[in-house]
């Protein structure tokens, strides 16, 4: 393998060991292992854990959130409403899906009361994107916090999914319940309908 390949197959191994062991749990042995690499290898392509671990939740924050809304381009220009559903949709899926990934994004914030410039920066680049692009349709279109609301209920909704399901009787991790939540969300916050 090149260089490169190591490298690649190093931080898809950490991603995949965030997922499954949570980010406190994850070791540079267990990554090797997942790798199919020597710990050597790891150290000398990162140099350290926390280097790795950087790399990697990078990645996951740049696909999970920068490059999902990328994925509807053309749409938010002809449909913004149905981008923004569809967004939302993948957002929430997402969410469930990985969710110690999502947890690892936020584990400083939560745990530590830390919050980096670094991700700050990113994230706020990030709602500000999201927040040109659904203006056009929201009910208070200047209003930034409307933009946060919608944004913080889909993360929150879909971490902690397990523990409104006894108050609201949704099952976020079935299709219909999504779909549902997230009309309500689009009813409440947008202009256009959502049909």
């Amino acid at each position: 393998m090149h260089s490169d390949e190591v490298k690649g197959a190093i931080i898809l191994a950490t991603i995949e060991c965030i997922e499954e062991f949570g980010i406190s749990q994850v070791t540079v042995r267990k990554i090797a292992q997942r790798a199919e690499v020597n710990v050597a290898a790891v150290n000398y392509h990162f140099g350290s854990k926390e280097a790795l671990l950087k790399q990697a939740m990078d990645a996951t924050l740049n696909e999970g959130f920068v490059n999902n809304i990328n994925d509807y381009q053309q749409l938010w220009e002809s449909a913004p409403t149905e981008a923004l559903r569809s967004f939302l949709t993948d957002t929430l899926q997402g969410i469930i899906r990985y969710p110690n990934l999502t947890k690892a994004h936020f584990s400083a914030i939560f745990n530590e009361n830390e919050y980096s410039e670094d991700f700050t920066q990113k994230f706020t680049v990030f709602l500000n994107r999201l927040h040109n692009l659904i203006q056009p349709i929201l009910k208070e279109p200047h209003n930034k916090v409307v933009t946060t609301q919608l944004f913080s209920t889909i993360l929150f909704a879909g971490m902690m999914s397990p523990m409104f399901h006894r108050f609201d009787q949704l099952d976020l991790t079935l299709p219909q319940d999504q779909q549902q939540f997230i009309d309500t969300l689009m009813q409440t916050y947008t202009t256009k309908p959502t049909a």
